[in-house]
């Protein structure tokens, strides 16, 4: 296989879906275009299930789209409070985005999605 074979993007996808943790891309409207096999397996959807769904209706976000940090922050990535527990299982996950921006609008977010443990 050439290097003219291999996108960049198809790269991307590859390692972020050997990630444990789970990674959503929500363009700037929140709309989900893209998830890890993480997510698919945690959130127990398919990806035809999520793309075009609201980010924070499809992980029961206690943020809702107005009040994400990926809106005001410059930089990223911040935790922006955002604490849910999922469905499956029950366990606890926090939210990290990361804001991707050009021309000084919000072009994408990257929400990093990982467990949080009860422990002290």
């Amino acid at each position: 296989m050439s290097n003219d074979d291999v996108s960049a993007e198809n790269l991307l996808n590859l390692i972020l879906d050997e990630v444990d943790d789970m990674i959503v891309l929500a363009d700037g409207d929140r709309t989900v275009v893209w998830m890890n096999a993480s997510a698919r397996k945690n959130l127990d959807m398919s990806i035809d299930e999520v793309v075009g769904q609201k980010c924070y209706r499809i992980l029961g976000s206690t943020c809702c789209c107005d009040d994400c940090i990926a809106e005001n922050m410059i930089g990223g990535p911040r935790h922006c409070g955002c604490e849910f527990t999922m469905q499956v299982g029950g366990s606890k996950f926090e939210c990290c985005p990361v804001p991707y921006r050009k021309d000084g609008k919000l072009k994408i977010v990257v929400q990093h999605i990982r467990a949080v443990s009860d422990a002290p």
